[in-house]
């Protein structure tokens, strides 16, 4: 069975350059998405509509985004456009050349999107970081504006700091999808994270402790689309 996915968010890294008193993550951990996992999940996988890197800070593991455009490459896996946030504390070059070389690769680039966090609590980005990644096509300053108290997500150092109100509900299920019989096809329209350990989980909105009682399989145990059919909904048989 292939899976296709609406939102595919991979943590790629737990490393970071910085310590924000806001991180819904929570403390910073020596770990990065091990290149296997990319290329287990890769197995499983048709087509992805948006995938997002995340963190930790996602520009510390260029390696993993190259590895992630080859697996889509040998899979034969088609993408659509990805989402990626990063500080730009520094100006990364081995970062610079694998987004674009994914762009390159991508069906709709004029959705792709980097974006800076360039709020209260990460403070001033590189101006070299910033002038040379506002001249690629698919950067927005969308993030670059202060973040509203209310806003933050109630995790990780933010909820240790009393910054914040938005408490995380997880699912327990997929609530969206689509199992398309003739081509043995599972569509996932729900948010899909797995996270730097392989761990597959259905919020993307977790610290790094709360993750661990919320796994519902991990993909280098048993293939992706078991993990996602377990916890699907309603499958609609398409003939």
């Amino acid at each position: 069975m292939k899976v296709n996915f609406d939102y595919l968010v991979l943590e790629i890294t737990r490393k970071c350059n910085m310590r924000c008193p806001h991180c819904l993550r929570g403390p910073r951990q020596p770990i990065d998405m091990d290149l296997k996992i990319i290329s287990r999940i890769m197995e499983n996988v048709d087509y992805i509509s948006c995938v997002t890197f995340t963190g930790g800070e996602p520009s510390l593991n260029a390696n993993a985004i190259n590895h992630f455009r080859w697996a889509n490459y040998y899979s034969n896996t088609q993408l659509g456009r990805f989402w990626l946030t990063i500080n730009a504390r520094y100006f990364k070059h081995d970062f610079y050349d694998a987004i674009l070389d994914l762009y390159s690769i991508c069906e709709f680039q004029e959705d792709c999107i980097l974006t800076i966090s360039g709020d209260q609590y990460h403070g001033k980005c590189s101006n070299n970081a910033l002038d040379i990644y506002c001249e690629l096509p698919f950067f927005t300053k969308e993030r670059m504006k202060e973040i509203e108290h209310n806003s933050l997500m109630y995790e990780g150092s933010a909820k240790k700091n009393q910054l914040g109100g938005r408490e995380v509900n997880v699912p327990h299920r997929i609530s969206e999808s689509e199992y398309v019989a003739d081509d043995d096809i599972l569509n996932i329209r729900d948010t899909i994270y797995i996270n730097a350990k392989g761990d597959v989980l259905l919020s993307c909105n977790l610290s790094y402790v709360r993750q661990k009682k919320h796994v519902i399989g991990n993909v280098m145990q048993e293939p992706l689309s078991d993990i996602l059919m377990r916890q699907v909904n309603i499958i609609s048989p398409t003939v």
